[in-house]
């Protein structure tokens, strides 16, 4: 019997690593830490998908998205700017 909780200790060990390492994968990337580019948006301002990927303005509005987050500031010519991802 010894042996086997030796072995349970060691998978319990092991499942606990790959559970700790695995964290990294939920970690936002580089991309997602740059500014949206606003640019792509200025032809067709709020053609948007309904994906949910919230965007915070420097003026305290959480926009849906970085299309509806764009298109609101380029037709306020610049008035806000972007201040992170996420809700404010």
């Amino acid at each position: 019997m010894p042996f086997l909780r030796s072995w349970i200790k060691v998978i319990a060990i092991l499942a606990l690593a790959f559970f700790l390492s695995s964290e990294a994968a939920f970690a936002p990337s580089k991309v997602d830490s740059d500014r949206p580019n606003c640019s792509r948006y200025v032809q067709h301002l709020y053609m948007c998908t309904k994906e949910l990927d919230p965007v915070c303005g420097t003026d305290g509005h959480t926009y849906g998205n970085r299309c509806i987050f764009c298109s609101k500031q380029l037709e306020s010519k610049g008035k806000f700017t972007f201040s992170h991802y996420g809700r404010c």
